[in-house]
């Protein structure tokens, strides 16, 4: 599945630093080539991220409404009833 390419390393590299110059183009169409082959995803957000995300809030703590049926019941109307 390899392909053949020419390459030319002009400016009188000798053969030595000509095939470090292969050598590190070959190693960056590697490391691209295994970059494309993984598919994208979205990144994953942290929980300090997610933390500060609006969620639905818990309704209110909800007392029962004060009426006469102890409530506001004064102490001698308490004792009036035993």
């Amino acid at each position: 599945m390899s392909e053949e390419v020419k390459v030319e390393v002009a400016g009188g590299a000798d053969p030595l630093v000509t095939a470090a110059i292969l050598a590190a183009v070959t190693r960056l169409e590697e490391e691209r080539a295994a970059t494309a082959a993984v598919p994208r995803k979205r990144p994953s957000r942290g929980r300090w991220v997610l933390s500060g995300r609006p969620r639905e809030a818990a309704p209110p703590i909800v007392r029962p409404a004060p009426d006469t049926d102890g409530w506001n019941v004064t102490s001698e109307e308490a004792a009036q009833d035993s």
